[in-house]
């Protein structure tokens, strides 16, 4: 491949890093009811292969099967801006509200960390008015999590709590996975992982002229998206950065290179499912 790549400083990482393996998850339509009780969401379960769902008229809640994820939904949250725009949005109330909703949940020994608190924004045109009106109708308090000091990277390591103008919860997720410690691995050294990246196939087909610069590197812990069922919790470089070439615009980029190395016999004997993922580049 002849696509030059920028890197930045590789991170050190010491000769050995932790491994979790994920706890499978109990759910069964009783475990959810009283999970729905818990933060407020009372009714009739119903398994929807993917999910659990349970509704009271006034919210949906849905547990996911495969992790200890779940989304909640009020019913009638007017997401379009469209009664106008009653209320204040206050920031610091915000935050109060989904750490008290955080409160109520349960499961992880440490809480999340806060991350951002980002506007959740529509853009309305009327008859009368044909340039669109852009409408903050919520603001959304973004949470991470980390375990022993390790960030939980991926789809499936992230909460938020969006709260309306009315000062109530509109909507909420928690993306987790409940882990239990299995050892350690011998790390895959950062110059290495960069070796492994440039070799992907994500830029066999990139112009010679084609810029790519990987602008930060992470290591934490790769959790999968809450739908997909995961044995183990791999050790990962988290790689951010930018493409551009002449012809097509800028894009970027995520991706996720193993950082310690994972035998698939162990993997086997544990019965960890998933142990290279196909998220993951090995």
């Amino acid at each position: 491949m002849s696509v030059k790549i920028n890197f930045p400083e590789p991170p050190r990482v010491p000769s050995e890093l932790p491994v979790y393996a994920a706890v499978p998850p109990a759910w069964d339509a009783e475990r959810v009811a009283e999970f729905g009780a818990q933060i407020g969401v009372r009714g009739q379960v119903t398994d929807a292969g993917v999910w659990f769902v349970l509704k009271d008229g006034k919210s949906t809640l849905e547990v996911y099967q495969a992790s200890q994820s779940f989304r909640l939904e009020q019913d009638d949250f007017d997401s379009e801006g469209r009664n106008g725009l009653h209320g204040g949005l206050d920031r610091a109330r915000a935050i109060a509200m989904a750490e008290q909703f955080h409160g109520m949940l349960g499961g992880p020994d440490t809480r999340p960390d806060l991350h951002s608190v980002t506007e959740l924004e529509v853009l309305v045109s009327t008859k009368e008015q044909t340039a669109p009106e852009r409408r903050v109708v919520a603001l959304q308090v973004n949470h991470r999590y980390a375990v022993d000091g390790m960030p939980l990277v991926g789809p499936g390591a992230k909460a938020q709590v969006t709260v309306g103008r009315d000062g109530s919860i509109a909507q909420a997720y928690r993306f987790w996975r409940e882990v239990k410690q299995s050892g350690t691995r011998q790390s895959v050294p950062a110059e290495q992982a960069f070796e492994r990246f440039a070799a992907t196939d994500q830029f066999a087909s990139l112009p010679d002229a084609a810029r790519v610069k990987v602008a930060s590197v992470q290591v934490g812990l790769l959790c999968l998206p809450p739908t997909e069922a995961q044995g183990i919790l791999v050790p990962t470089y988290v790689l951010r950065g930018e493409v551009a070439t002449e012809s097509l615009p800028r894009y970027q980029f995520v991706s996720y290179v193993a950082a310690a190395e994972i035998d698939e016999t162990d993997a086997k004997k544990r019965r960890w499912q998933a142990a290279r993922p196909a998220l993951l580049v090995a």
